[in-house]
């Protein structure tokens, strides 16, 4: 059974309890915008995984917020590419600000754009393999124990039905217990398509173009190239409101855009075509995709065609903050990355990525293995460099 229909079917079951009655579910919207032009500072932060601390500590870093963790970024548009919860235990309040940060920068004359990542998607179709277990808790309230009991009786119920003689003695509900820990149900709620959360993700884009600039999680495929952003955006969103098919839909596949490594792994022989056709199909300079954390800071590969973002932030990931920053000028665009309470700009091409990178090494005294493992690769010119070792997401 795929994510989608599990979840299909968790969500009947808790429904069947009369559990909807205990929720004020709004109306989410159907479309957003996916277009802009003449944005003269872009910030762009990767997968944040459930890492408070970590994601206020990167806006700080890039002026967009202050001590109260107000908007401070004028016009400038934040773009955070997906994967917000999982791995870490405050996703909640990772959502909470982002809304209020959505409301201050509109009034302000910016943007916040939270673009639907593969653990979003995750959640709200019921595959639940990385959710930390504060992320539960974080529901739990008075009536927690009472609607797992209503769970767990309708859930025994179906066992009887399907098996007349199972009987539940007390270690099958300890087990139940484990499987299903308080705050689960109102968690499951909260993420679906009428939820708090559900319905708010369904307000947003996967894929957004900001001047010459593409925003996504994992990235463009060979698959889905042809498609228009609004196609990607509306098939996302339908899919995650309900309308999956028999088949995985793109919300689910591995060519989809929020699942997609090409950009990330694929070797410069594999995919530079691929990432020239995608430049020119959505007329674009270059394509910013998270998704695949590994070497402790942004790495621009194809030239700084590709830059992936996901930096490590969240703590599971050693804790690496870093962000994006584009700058709109006369010449074109200046290139940055923010971490270490330093500005250091990201160079076209391929000539300076060496100097690049062994800066940010300098930057980053507890850096993983693997950057320096990528720096020694860039030293040999005469071999052929392998795409940079990252972990999976």
């Amino acid at each position: 059974m795929t994510a989608g229909r599990f979840y299909t079917r968790q969500i009947a079951v808790l429904a069947s309890l009369g559990l909807a009655l205990l929720f004020a579910f709004p109306q989410h919207a159907t479309s957003a915008e996916s277009q802009w032009q003449g944005v003269e500072r872009i910030v762009a932060v990767g997968d944040v995984h459930g890492d408070f601390d970590n994601f206020v500590a990167t806006l700080r870093a890039a002026d967009l917020i202050n001590r109260r963790r107000n908007w401070t970024g004028g016009a400038t548009h934040l773009v955070q590419v997906g994967d917000l919860p999982d791995r870490g235990p405050d996703t909640d309040k990772v959502i909470e600000l982002l809304k209020k940060l959505e409301r201050q920068a509109e009034e302000d004359g910016g943007k916040v754009h939270a673009l639907i990542g593969n653990h979003e998607a995750m959640n709200m179709l019921g595959d639940l393999r990385y959710v930390h277990p504060d992320e539960y808790d974080a529901f739990r309230d008075r009536n927690s124990r009472e609607l797992r009991n209503r769970f767990y009786a309708n859930h025994i119920q179906q066992r009887q039905a399907a098996d007349p003689e199972f009987i539940a003695d007390s270690d099958y509900r300890k087990t139940f217990d484990a499987q299903f820990p308080l705050g689960y149900v109102e968690h499951r709620f909260a993420w679906a398509p009428e939820g708090e959360i559900g319905s708010w993700v369904l307000e947003h884009n996967a894929v957004v173009k900001i001047n010459r600039s593409l925003f996504l999680h994992g990235g463009i495929s060979p698959q889905i190239l042809g498609m228009s952003l609004d196609q990607i955006n509306g098939q996302i969103r339908a899919e995650l409101a309900g309308g999956l098919g028999e088949e995985p839909g793109l919300s689910e596949a591995d060519h989809g855009p929020l699942w997609y490594r090409g950009l990330a792994q694929g070797s410069a022989a594999e995919e530079l075509a691929h990432v020239e056709a995608v430049l020119a199909f959505y007329e674009v300079d270059r394509i910013i995709i998270g998704h695949t954390p590994g070497l402790g800071t942004i790495v621009p590969r194809f030239g700084g065609k590709v830059l992936i973002i996901d930096s490590g932030m969240s703590d599971y990931y050693g804790g690496y903050a870093a962000s994006l920053e584009i700058l709109q000028t006369e010449d074109g665009s200046e290139i940055n990355t923010l971490q270490a309470g330093e500005r250091t700009a990201i160079p076209p091409g391929e000539e300076a990525v060496l100097d690049y990178f062994e800066h940010m090494a300098t930057l980053l005294p507890d850096a993983p293995a693997a950057l320096q493992q990528h720096i020694n690769q860039l030293r040999q010119p005469d071999l052929a460099v392998e795409p940079p070792q990252q972990v999976p997401d």
